[in-house]
């Protein structure tokens, strides 16, 4: 990649904001007054279970729908009803939608011939673009000459040939297999810090959310649980819905008073505001429990998973709970399904959450 076809794409990264936004469909809310803020140049995604409104915050971005109440706005311009071709955001879908009798070059410069740019220019940006995402000798082929991946990877060109302010992602990696999304995801990730373009990306996949994003917005229901880096949304979260959304979590039973968690015969202090009912499930992360094989202890290995440098045990406590703990694969290799063990926690705070 050259510093022509960067100073050629690159735009002026822009802060985007959603101000209350609400939205109905009929009696479902898929905005419950939403507020959020993408900084300038980073990559923010919209993770949730389906039906939590993250794709419909990136329509109302795109300008394909319109919110009943709030505002959406772009470097402090009020974009709310301004109509999608006036946006000055590129899009990627899911599903591609490569026009099919158009070669790879056509495709990407399709909005470039829409605005009237001469087909010299057109042209060469197109090709450039194609340069970019890896696919500089493929400009003549038609999609269906073109894997999934590759198809993609012309989407993405195309949605930055018109050199939007913000580019919006929505589910662009989940028609493809596991192997091409993992390349897929390393390059757009690659390409926008390299082009410093403010990016949007809705997934329900958390590991390519942790994996790919600046800041990470957890949605729930329309409303927004918490909006943070990966390491502060996996290693503090700001809610029980949160911690169990992102990454494995065991829930203990356990009893609050006075601030403190008595769970696995062991006192810890509460991290955050405590439920009203002492009766509570302190949740627990698979690397911050402790397995010691223990004779004469009630718990009992249930079964364990190769993941590599760690295994994942499965533990039944006495109560019947089961919980799992990442161990290293070396200590894991002790501990055979039936192996009588103790189960403990770090001398650490613990978030709990109401019992189930």
């Amino acid at each position: 990649m050259t510093a022509t076809t960067l100073e050629k794409t690159a735009t002026t990264a822009a802060t985007v904001e959603f101000r209350g936004l609400r939205r109905e469909f009929g009696k479902a809310v898929a905005l419950d007054g939403l507020d959020l803020t993408a900084r300038p140049g980073e990559l923010l995604a919209l993770l949730g279970p389906s039906g939590c409104g993250k794709t419909t915050a990136l329509r109302m971005l795109a300008g394909f729908e319109h919110p009943d109440s709030g505002e959406v706005l772009v470097d402090g311009e009020d974009v709310t009803r301004v109509p999608a071709h006036r946006r000055d955001a590129g899009m990627v879908f899911q599903s591609y939608s490569l026009f099919p009798h158009l070669s790879a070059l056509d495709n990407v410069a399709f909005g470039l011939r829409m605005r009237k740019v001469p087909t010299t220019e057109r042209q060469s940006r197109a090709a450039e673009l194609l340069e970019l995402v890896g696919l500089g000798d493929k400009g003549g082929n038609f999609p269906h000459q073109l894997s999934g991946g590759q198809q993609q990877r012309v989407a993405l060109a195309r949605a930055l040939a018109l050199r939007p302010r913000v580019l919006l992602l929505d589910e662009p990696l989940s028609a493809l297999d596991a192997k091409v999304r993992l390349t897929l995801r390393e390059e757009i990730r690659r390409l926008q810090q390299e082009l410093g373009i403010t990016t949007l990306f809705v997934t329900h996949d958390q590991e390519e959310a942790l994996s790919m994003a600046d800041r990470v917005a957890v949605m729930r229901a329309g409303r927004l649980e918490q909006c943070a880096a990966p390491a502060e949304l996996y290693g503090r979260p700001a809610t029980a819905f949160v911690a169990e959304f992102v990454g494995t979590m065991s829930r203990i039973p356990g009893r609050v008073t006075d601030g403190t968690a008595e769970v696995l015969g062991q006192r810890l202090p509460v991290d955050g505001e405590a439920p009203a009912s002492p009766e509570v499930d302190v949740l627990v992360r698979p690397e911050a429990l402790r397995v010691t094989a223990e004779d004469t202890s009630d718990a009992r290995v249930v079964s364990s998973a190769f993941l590599g440098a760690a295994t994942r045990v499965t533990v039944r406590l006495a109560d019947g709970t089961e919980v799992k703990a990442d161990l290293p694969t070396h200590e894991a290799a002790a501990l055979g399904a039936g192996t009588a063990v103790t189960v403990s926690l770090p001398e650490r705070p613990v978030l709990v959450a109401d019992r189930l």
